[in-house]
């Protein structure tokens, strides 16, 4: 599938009022939560009743995400329920090095036989918490082909280091992540500072401006009214948009080697900036008809 996830909305899977709100159709993903969110004694109850919520959500024509348990024991039964309940993709938490994937494989594959569906369609998005696991990143990126994103967790990494999770501290993991999912192939994901309040949206504009000025394609968000910046924020703009198109016409009329556009010299790599930017936008158009049909 192409994956185009600008905004990515946390539910508690267990919560039925959140997971049947209409202001999920905004999104272009939502994770349907069995970690986290999830008290210990409704961990159960939340995985019975994921078929009935990747429903109600995907109806709204969302990519539709769980992000499953760490620990072995719930994380098989989540997997299984996940991939039965038709989501498209699992969140993968704590993950510290190849190993924590190299375990999911099987399970994943016998999950998706079961359920009848292509051995290898369900996608991984990896979520880096500790030091440890920031430093096996690279090797984890590369340890199955159904890693499609890779996010810092903000709040457990600070933990993990005892300190509180502040720009200055996330902004070279956060770097150190985007390079890695780069080389990788993947989608970095994520916003470089804590934005656990949601009642300041300019200011959680101004942090995801900054996100993706380091170069993240997206974000994961805990409320709704903050699904509309994060759309609006890793998408191009209409000036970009323009002057990509200025440069890609430029390119064809002059041939190789490099040109002046509006008094700017372009040359190969801002003329593969330009292309790859109108691909995204041509990328999220798509998504968003397909999503409006349904």
């Amino acid at each position: 599938m192409t994956v185009v996830w600008r905004s990515l909305q946390y539910v508690p899977a267990h919560r039925e009022k959140h997971v049947t709100s209409s202001r999920l159709a905004q999104a272009d993903a939502v994770i349907l939560d069995l970690e986290d969110a999830v008290p210990t004694e409704d961990k159960a109850s939340a995985r019975s009743g994921l078929k009935s919520a990747v429903k109600a959500v995907g109806r709204w024509g969302a990519d539709v995400l769980v992000r499953i348990n760490a620990e072995p024991e719930l994380a098989d039964a989540d997997i299984a329920a996940a991939i039965a309940a038709g989501a498209c993709a699992l969140v993968v938490p704590k993950v510290e090095g190849t190993e924590d994937i190299v375990r999911l494989e099987p399970v994943i594959a016998e999950a998706e036989r079961l359920a009848g569906r292509e051995v290898g369609a369900t996608r991984l998005v990896v979520l880096i918490e500790t030091a440890r696991g920031l430093l096996s990143m690279s090797a984890s990126l590369g340890a199955s082909p159904r890693i499609a994103a890779v996010n810092l967790g903000n709040e457990d990494f600070a933990r993990d280091l005892g300190v509180e999770p502040s720009e200055e501290l996330l902004t070279y993991p956060r770097q150190q992540m985007i390079i890695a999912a780069v080389a990788a192939g993947v989608l970095p994901l994520g916003l470089a500072g804590s934005a656990t309040r949601f009642d300041d949206l300019a200011a959680y504009r101004q942090l995801a401006e900054r996100s993706r000025r380091l170069g993240h394609v997206g974000a994961t968000c805990i409320h709704p009214d903050q699904i509309a910046v994060l759309n609006e924020v890793f998408a191009p703009s209409e000036a970009e948009v323009a002057d990509a198109l200025a440069i890609v016409d430029a390119a064809r009329m002059a041939g190789q080697g490099a040109f002046a556009v509006n008094g700017r010299m372009i040359d190969k790599p801002v003329l593969s900036r330009a292309v790859n930017l109108l691909d995204r936008n041509s990328s999220i158009e798509s998504k968003f008809k397909s999503s409006s049909k349904n």
